[in-house]
């Protein structure tokens, strides 16, 4: 069973600098993790770098990383950034 985690505001430089602890300590993590972005409204390049961080990190560890929840200016981002595949329900 994947860690379910949500994230609680946007993803832009400041609140990455504050996420950046808790993104190090997921990316170790044992487990597939899905992260809950239903609560981000805002999504910056350092957003989008924290996800692959986490994805990369995962990856190597033979962990999954999927997004959940994202909607309007994150999901158009994701979507234009081709990480749709990460998307619960995107297209692989």
């Amino acid at each position: 069973m994947p860690k379910v985690v949500k994230i609680p505001g946007d993803m832009d430089a400041a609140s990455m600098a504050d996420l950046k602890t808790m993104f190090e300590n997921l990316g170790s993590s044992s487990q597939d993790v899905v992260l809950d972005l239903s609560e981000v409204d805002f999504m910056d390049s350092s957003g989008v770098g924290g996800i692959v961080f986490l994805y990369k990190r995962l990856r190597v560890n033979g962990f999954k990383l999927r997004l959940s929840g994202a909607q309007g200016q994150v999901l158009q981002l994701l979507t234009h950034l081709r990480l749709s595949d990460l998307i619960d329900g995107g297209t692989p």
